[in-house]
């Protein structure tokens, strides 16, 4: 699939013409947008997106670790999800989310996503 490339949530331009994404680097922008979108704050699906509240409040790490686990299991081209480690910045009121997948066609994502305050 081909999709509009985003950063920090703004379009991006490539000679004057917007840049379009495919193939694996498409997937791990939905996934980051998945994870950075707060569970029915969406209105066009409102039980798309990371309960925030499981992830960022006085959660224990097991349902953090729950609630990025189901948003990951929703996007269909990941057949596995290999790794998956959760960062707290407490201070702050920030998780780090770092992944690894693989996806349906045998390619390897390795990222990772901040979800929080600021």
């Amino acid at each position: 699939m081909k999709t509009l490339a985003l950063k920090n949530g703004d379009l991006l331009f490539e000679k004057g013409d917007f840049e379009i994404i495919e193939g694996s680097e498409e997937v791990a922008q939905c996934i980051a947008i998945s994870l950075g979108t707060n569970l029915k704050e969406w209105f066009l699906n409102e039980e798309f997106g990371l309960d925030f509240s499981k992830v960022l409040d006085k959660s224990t790490d097991d349902e953090a670790r729950a609630e990025v686990l189901r948003v990951l299991s929703k996007e269909e081209r990941i057949a596995s999800i290999d790794e998956l480690t959760i960062s707290n910045d407490y201070k702050n009121r920030k998780r780090t989310i770092k992944y690894t997948v693989t996806l349906t066609d045998g390619t390897t994502l390795n990222e990772e996503v901040s979800v929080g305050a600021g």
